[in-house]
């Protein structure tokens, strides 16, 4: 699977979000944004914007177990020195647990669900309250968030 599919779906999950509550989020694919570690120009996956406040997405899924999850620690090093917040939506069942766990407990990692050409969260919409947060959306008030969990 391409990158590029996976990253469509989060940001299809994102957009009917944004539609659903009107939010006025400015989503942008593919744009330049600082320098990687290793002082290329960095391509964010996802850029949203909204009343003078970014946030970045790097998208990243690996369906079988494999080498690239290397790609991930060094896309964990590239959110440490971008300009603006970014974090790294994941999912996959290539990824080890241990990197998993890396990168959750960065602050920088998301993991979130992928089936059918979808993306879906767990148990709580942690995707959504981290980009609410970022972009300054009080979301206190709103229905997602507040959902009685089992």
């Amino acid at each position: 699977m391409s990158g590029n599919v996976f990253r469509n779906a989060v940001k299809d999950y994102i957009e009917n979000w944004n539609k659903e509550y009107d939010l006025g989020i400015k989503i942008k694919l593919e744009q330049p944004l600082g320098y990687r570690f290793l002082n290329n120009l960095r391509i964010i996956d996802i850029l949203l914007y909204r009343d003078n406040r970014f946030l970045g997405i790097e998208c990243k899924y690996q369906g079988v177990s494999g080498t690239a999850y290397q790609k991930l620690i060094y896309t964990l090093e590239d959110c440490k020195t971008t300009p603006i917040p970014t974090i790294i939506v994941f999912a996959g069942d290539g990824i080890k647990e241990d990197v998993k766990s890396k990168l959750i407990t960065s602050g920088y990692g998301i993991e979130v669900l992928y089936e059918d050409g979808l993306v879906k969260e767990k148990d709580f919409p942690v995707l959504l309250q981290r980009i609410a947060i970022e972009l300054g959306i009080d979301w206190f008030d709103m229905e997602i968030f507040n959902r009685k969990r089992s």
